[in-house]
């Protein structure tokens, strides 16, 4: 066993998992039953075994002077690329048998293995981005494969970057270079003194596939990817390894790490660039939080460069919630004053993490529930003088059941309807709403708590009799009212949504964006 081997334990299978997950599956099932036996033959001698050949010299010294070569390969490449159209689409089409096949014809290891597929997405790229000559091409061919080819070229060259300060088991950790941590090979994957221009291919790459992904409706290989093959694309564009539970996640400790394109040395921990958090931003607002997805959420929102600001940011999270669990416990047992005192603590502290934290940090509070909840309230508490006061009201215990199980059932309803229609899966729809559902439940309790407790009583034209219900509260009569006002508040928490046109109920609580294309 050679050495380059022995030293990277994982070689490149998660590239390999990636390249044939996420939308792999539908561009196969879109494509006719015998393209896998064209892709087989279009790359049975493509490329050649000689193609390659300069990367024998790759970790000779006389590397440096041969650089040049490396862009003669890359238009080579694409002459036969653009020569062969069935060869683009084997290419496109089944990437991960690209890379076995480049594997069997490179010499060395993982590391020549992985410079080679970035040439062939260099030149993939040039291609499909040009002229495209016809009659070897059909028209729409380069719409068609624009997508594809912006996804090959992030995903092969942003894997070294999931691997960063993951010395014991990145395969670019080699023996020779352990002077360098490791990475200096792959930093020459250009050719000496091009680290910095193949990040920012990279950092292109990943922009241009975002923006198909956000466009993703319109393009009938994206198109046709079912939820789960979708959010693995996400994963891969946010994320640095899978996330564990994930149909082929695996447990890592950084599975959760957002994806960090940075110039800085491998070996070294990076903390995220300006365009990792622009891009990290725009995944989350246009896809994670309109899927309900909410361990994204609170995962992105825990994360900082630093250890101590991750803890910062667990203990404020932590704090938060464990106010807000006492507040609705407080509420349930009618100890109500200290509910209210701690529902008010609940929201100063996510209020001071909003202030002390990055703005992630408040995507994971659904913070639009409690807002609307505060609105529901207000319509409530004109509702509340006559009858509703009177402990014998009739209408109170004949009907208060009934509304509860409307409201409560509306919401959840219309909740699962929603994530449905943002293209989650069917189970994934059940728990990710029923997960947004207990969220505004809370909200709503708290809402309810310090309004009727609190303000209500100052307003409404029976205020001493409310307040008074609140200083010896009883089941019979302030929790079912405690219970309705929660229904009605989560229900028009829920339902306000559609006031926000193209705004989900999980979109951090803004209006204004300044981006471009928009």
């Amino acid at each position: 066993m050679s050495w380059h081997r022995r030293a990277a334990r994982d070689d490149l299978a998660e590239l390999t998992a990636r390249l044939a997950g996420g939308i792999g599956p539908a561009i196969q099932r879109s494509r006719p039953a015998s393209s896998q036996l064209g892709n087989s033959q279009a790359l049975a001698r493509w490329p050649p075994a000689g193609s390659f050949s300069v990367l024998a010299r790759l970790r000779e010294n006389s590397w440096n002077e041969q650089a040049n070569l490396v862009q003669t390969v890359i238009n080579d490449l694409e002459q036969d690329l653009r020569a062969d159209r069935a060869l683009l689409l084997a290419v496109l089409s089944a990437p991960d048998n690209v890379l076995s096949r480049v594997s069997s014809v490179t010499p060395g290891g993982p590391v020549e293995a992985w410079m080679a597929l970035c040439w062939i997405a260099q030149a993939v790229s040039e291609v499909v981005s040009g002229r495209l000559p016809v009659p070897v091409f059909a028209l729409g061919d380069a719409d068609l494969l624009l997508p594809l080819a912006a996804r090959l070229q992030f995903l092969a060259m942003s894997e070294p970057m999931r691997w960063r300060a993951e010395l014991s088991r990145a395969w670019w950790a080699s023996e020779p270079d352990q002077a360098m941590g490791g990475s200096e090979l792959v930093r020459r994957v250009l050719g000496a003194g091009t680290w910095l221009e193949f990040v920012g291919r990279c950092r292109l790459a990943r922009y241009a596939w975002l923006q198909f992904l956000d466009a993703y409706q319109s393009h009938p290989y994206l198109a046709q990817a079912d939820p789960r093959e979708f959010e693995e694309e996400l994963a891969a564009v946010v994320y640095r390894h899978q996330p564990a539970g994930s149909a082929r996640g695996r447990p890592y400790r950084w599975a959760r790490f957002p994806l960090v394109l940075s110039g800085d040395p491998l070996p070294a921990a990076a903390a995220a660039t300006p365009e990792d958090a622009a891009v990290i931003t725009a995944a989350a607002e246009r896809h994670l939080l309109p899927r309900f997805d909410l361990a994204a959420a609170i995962t992105l929102a825990s994360y900082a460069p630093s250890r101590w600001g991750m803890a910062w940011r667990i203990a404020g999270t932590a704090a938060a919630a464990a106010a807000a669990i006492a507040s609705v416990t407080y509420a349930a047992l009618l100890h109500v004053q200290l509910a209210a005192v701690l529902a008010a603590s609940c929201y100063g502290l996510i209020g001071a993490g909003v202030v002390a934290f990055d703005a992630p940090w408040s995507w994971q509070w659904l913070l639009r529930l409690p807002a609307a909840s505060a609105v529901g309230l207000f319509a409530l508490v004109s509702l509340l003088p006559g009858g509703w006061l009177e402990t014998r009201s009739p209408g109170w215990v004949s009907y208060g059941w009934a509304a509860l199980a409307v409201l409560a059932g509306a919401a959840s309803g219309y909740l699962i309807i929603e994530a449905r229609n943002h293209g989650v899966g069917r189970w994934q729809a059940v728990s990710r709403s029923a997960a947004v559902a207990a969220i505004g439940t809370v909200h709503a309790f708290m809402v309810s708590v310090v309004g009727l407790v609190w303000v209500a009583p100052a307003f409404i034209g029976k205020g001493s009799n409310l307040a008074a219900l609140w200083r010896s509260p009883g089941y019979a009569h302030a929790g079912r009212l405690l219970l309705l006002a929660a229904a009605w508040c989560l229900a028009i928490g829920v339902f306000s949504q559609i006031l926000w046109d193209d705004r989900p109920i999980t979109m951090p609580l803004s209006h204004l964006q300044w981006r471009s294309g928009e």
